[in-house]
């Protein structure tokens, strides 16, 4: 027989996880499974062996650290006409905190090495995890692949995700006011319908909270406006380019949007021929947009079945372009509210995603796009990851 590596790579707060996977995937086919803290070995019904062999950032922080860098930075380097998705896979690598090297043995019986491979994929998806191929091509849990040495992927958008269980490290404890909004939260998915978990934290405790102030919600919404609409002119039947910068530009004139944009919106502006999933993917902000136009008190928030009501919000920002802003249309929420509705969003996109890992369709008439983009701006709206600058932000589920 001869040796095949493959790599499996994720975020996890339960380290346990990974090895109790790995005995109940292949507890069909194995006689014996031999624990250990970072090593364990099974041996299969033919008396062949797998070895695996674990790095956890929280044992080994340099290790990984210099492991996942070294990889961030090799895809880094990919010549690719997908540079946004090459860009959130190398975020998504340098926020793994656990390597397993699997060794196996294989034979002329393909259809075992085929089981075993497969096997091994239903372990990445038990975990949220991603399998790398010694090619340099990186799967998800469900064989997709994300990205490759030669640039190419299966993805037409990609974010990064980190597990939630790394929410509870190091935190203050939930208060009374967190744990009265998570069986709000419950309360409100089983009226729906929606599956869940009890014990998935909150991205952000009330104590952390940070809103943003409304001035900042309002320049966002509106360069979150611009980009949405000069994507919905790069996605129609005839695309003129000039057309939607001149829709960029005329939004500029009101409501000052230039010094707001993102880096990476930026990026995607001044690319003169763009690829057609970065325009879908900016076409979503719509979303994004609808989420801050929310918090300013301007709409309302639907059950997340449908697409925002994007006709509304383009007369909104034309009606509004002489005025320059569209802060006094509508009661600002306060932040319990925003809280409220930010934490039903988590746990909402924690169903899609769990739905999505197990191969099916999201639960409840959930639209998993929705969802996803909705998850996103609450955490920009919230302070979620520490904080961070819009192109920096890492939903949790």
């Amino acid at each position: 027989m001869e040796k095949a590596n493959l790599t499996l790579y994720t975020v996890i707060g339960d380290f346990d996880r990974v090895a109790q996977s790995m005995e109940k995937r292949f507890s069909e086919v194995a006689k014996m499974f031999t624990p250990g803290d970072d090593r364990w070995m099974l041996v299969l019904q033919d008396d062949s062996v797998i070895r695996c062999s674990m790095m956890q950032a929280k044992n080994e922080p340099e290790q990984v650290a210099e492991h996942t860098n070294g990889m961030a930075n090799y895809f880094a380097r990919v010549e690719t006409e997908l540079s946004e998705i090459k860009e959130e896979v190398v975020r998504q690598i340098t926020c793994f905190n656990c390597i397993v090297g699997i060794e196996f043995e294989t034979d002329d019986n393909r259809d075992r090495t085929n089981y075993i491979v497969n096997t091994i994929f239903d372990v990445a998806a038990d975990i949220n995890g991603f399998v790398l191929y010694p090619s340099m091509s990186l799967y998800d849990g469900k064989g997709k692949l994300l990205f490759s040495v030669q640039g190419e992927s299966e993805y037409e958008a990609f974010r990064p995700v980190a597990n939630s269980d790394l929410l509870e490290v190091g935190r203050p404890e939930p208060g009374e006011v967190d744990l009265f909004r998570r069986e709000r939260s419950l309360a409100r998915l089983k009226e729906a319908g929606v599956p869940y978990i009890e014990h998935l934290p909150c991205e952000v405790l009330d104590s952390e909270a940070v809103i943003r102030d409304p001035e900042e919600i309002a320049c966002r919404a509106a360069a979150l406006f611009a980009v949405a609409l000069y994507s919905e002119v790069m996605l129609s039947e005839n695309p003129d380019r000039e057309e939607g910068l001149g829709f960029v530009q005329w939004v500029d004139a009101g409501f000052h949007i230039m010094d707001e944009l993102t880096p990476a919106e930026r990026a995607y502006l001044d690319n003169p021929s763009p690829e057609q999933h970065d325009c879908i993917q900016f076409l979503w902000r719509y979303e994004c947009c609808a989420v801050l136009l929310w918090a300013l008190g301007i709409t309302e928030l639907p059950y997340p079945s449908e697409i925002c009501d994007v006709p509304f919000i383009v007369r909104l920002f034309f009606d509004n372009q002489e005025k320059g802003t569209v802060l006094g249309l509508g009661e600002i929420r306060g932040k319990e509210e925003i809280l409220d509705e930010a934490d039903l969003t988590l746990r909402y996109d924690w169903a899609c995603v769990d739905a999505r890992v197990k191969g099916q369709e999201a639960p409840a008439s959930l639209d998993g796009g929705v969802v996803m983009e909705r998850h996103y701006a609450f955490n920009w709206l919230i302070g979620a990851s520490e904080g961070a600058d819009w192109d920096d932000i890492q939903p949790t589920t």
